[in-house]
């Protein structure tokens, strides 16, 4: 941050003492700041407008009320020297990584995203229970893919990339017929968008979730795509705590075994047919994703191997 008072001034945060910027984060910079008034969290907005930021900042304090671990906003978006900021008040806790949740506490967790759906589906207006989902199509796939295959290998991303796209292409054309069908999918209803450890905060001793973090992705989406991501972003191949997770949303919130299911395979194929993380990288210069690519591909082809095992873990085990 160039001018970390002059962002300060804009929210009247203070007098600042001290500037940290955070690496966890993938699409926006973040930085703590420690002024004489307090501890904050500011956002630089890369890839949300300040509109949808505001209408997630109108949210949070109902959510505060209602017992939700959410940060308070402070004032809403601001632009300074051309960039755009949010702010507000710090959290504290660390990000989960795989074992830090026990199997409770990954129970726990899934009661936590079916509570909040049921709070965010009364204090947000009221939202389609269906929609339309037409996954992309093999070949278009295939064809985007092959923008970016003959590129001579200048750095070891590019390397990875050569034999990610060579393994996307051959599994594309031999699993085309697994392409999921057009449908309405349901149910759906008011999501966070983005529920995985960086936006989550746990209390490093008992595991106790103290923080839910980064709204911008506020929307109205198939409940089971939220289940399915956050299952399986937070505890990847660990199909005990995905089960738990399952039964701890489950018990609050009923979703069949086949919509679970139909969600997993959804959730699969938008893994194999996408390029975003391409496209950043050569379209745009931009190499903030490119771990995204990495690692989303090593745990593509797990899963392409145990589709069934993660559909019994989000049935509950």
């Amino acid at each position: 941050m160039e001018s970390a008072q002059r962002v300060a001034d804009s929210f009247g945060l203070g007098r600042v003492l001290a500037c940290r910027q955070l690496t966890d984060g993938v699409m926006n910079l973040t930085w703590c700041l420690t002024t004489d008034a307090g501890i904050f969290a500011v956002k630089q907005l890369r890839d949300r407008s300040p509109e949808e930021v505001r209408v997630a900042h109108d949210l949070l304090p109902r959510l505060a009320a209602l017992g939700f671990p959410v940060p308070a906003p402070v004032g809403g978006p601001v632009r300074v020297d051309g960039p755009w900021y949010a702010a507000s008040t710090w959290l504290n806790g660390v990000h989960p990584q795989g074992f830090d949740l026990t199997l409770a506490g990954a129970t726990t967790l899934g009661d936590l995203v079916a509570r909040l759906h049921v709070a965010l589906s009364d204090v947000c207006p009221p939202a389609k229970r269906r929609l339309p989902d037409i996954p992309d199509r093999a070949g278009p796939a295939i064809s985007l893919l092959e923008r970016y295959a003959g590129r001579p290998p200048a750095d070891e991303f590019d390397r990875h990339a050569v034999d990610e796209i060579a393994w996307r292409r051959e599994h594309l054309a031999r699993l085309a017929d697994r392409r999921p069908a057009d449908a309405d999918v349901e149910p759906c209803g008011w999501t966070h968008g983005d529920l995985q450890p960086f936006n989550l905060l746990i209390d490093p001793g008992d595991g106790r979730i103290t923080g839910i973090l980064d709204w911008d992705r506020l929307g109205v989406r198939p409940y089971g795509l939220e289940v399915v991501r956050t299952a399986t972003i937070t505890f990847g191949r660990d199909l005990d705590r995905i089960a738990a997770f399952a039964r701890g949303y489950r018990a609050r919130i009923p979703i069949t075994d086949d919509r679970l299911a139909d969600a997993a395979h959804r959730r699969w194929w938008t893994l194999l047919t996408e390029t975003w993380q391409l496209e950043r990288h050569y379209e745009h210069g931009d190499r903030s994703c490119d771990h995204l690519f990495t690692r989303r591909g090593e745990y593509l082809r797990w899963w392409t191997d145990h589709r069934a095992e993660i559909e019994v873990a989000l049935r509950g085990g």
